[in-house]
C-alpha cells in the first residue's frame, strides 16, 4: 500500500479531529453525571426557600434556617 505524504496528513488529521470529539463527548457525559450527583444533596426549604446541602442518608431534613421538614430529593413540586 503506497501511501503519499498528502494522505498521510489527511489521516493523520482525521484520527486526531476524532479523537478530539471522543474525548469531549466523554467529558461532557462525565460533567453531567457529577453535577447530577452533586444535586441529589442540594435541598431547597419549602417554606422559606434556603438551600443547603445534607450529605445524611435520610429522606426528611430540617432546615438550618427556619427548622421546617423538607423531604431530600423532591426534584418539581407536582401540581
Amino acid at each position: 500500500m503506497d501511501l503519499s505524504p498528502a494522505d498521510l496528513v489527511f489521516f493523520v488529521l482525521v484520527a486526531s479531529f476524532g479523537l478530539v470529539l471522543f474525548f469531549s463527548l466523554v467529558s461532557r457525559v462525565r460533567h453531567a453525571r457529577s453535577e447530577a450527583r452533586s444535586n441529589e444533596e442540594v435541598v431547597v426549604c419549602r417554606l422559606c426557600l434556603h438551600a443547603f446541602e445534607d450529605l445524611r442518608d435520610s429522606t426528611i431534613v430540617n432546615c438550618p434556617a427556619c427548622g421546617a421538614r423538607n423531604e431530600k430529593g423532591r426534584g418539581k413540586r407536582s401540581a
